[in-house]
């Protein structure tokens, strides 16, 4: 299965975090239920400014909460994951982003480059 991240902007909420929760443990539960395995979690910043006002589902948001998820899970699961997160009105933008196809690519570098000590003085002449 293939390794995925999300990087996800909810709604904030300011009495409490149970709208962020929620929308981590539907997401975790849909991973976890079709055979998927979540790798890392991270909250970048609750209640953050919003770079420019956003609008989404006729509502302007200025603040948000960040948080990244790191999943593997078929790709047909995540059509269903993109089809949750445009459905849910608490979710203000999202990104799905595909590291790798298997954990050990990850080690690899996407561009290497060249070492100076390869190059060769007069093959540039």
């Amino acid at each position: 299965m293939p390794l995925y991240e999300l990087f996800c902007i909810a709604v904030h909420n300011p009495t409490s975090s149970v709208n962020l929760r929620s929308v981590i443990n539907s997401l975790s539960n849909q991973i976890h239920s079709t055979g998927g395995v979540v790798r890392d979690m991270k909250k970048l910043g609750i209640n953050l400014t919003l770079p420019q006002r956003m609008r989404r589902m006729r509502q302007y948001h200025d603040r948000g909460d960040h948080f990244t998820m790191t999943f593997d899970t078929s790709p047909i699961v995540l059509k269903r994951l993109d089809e949750t997160l445009r459905r849910d009105p608490s979710i203000i933008r999202w990104t799905l982003l595909k590291r790798a196809t298997k954990v050990k690519d990850l080690n690899k570098p996407l561009n290497p480059t060249v070492e100076h000590d390869s190059i060769n003085p007069r093959q540039l002449l």
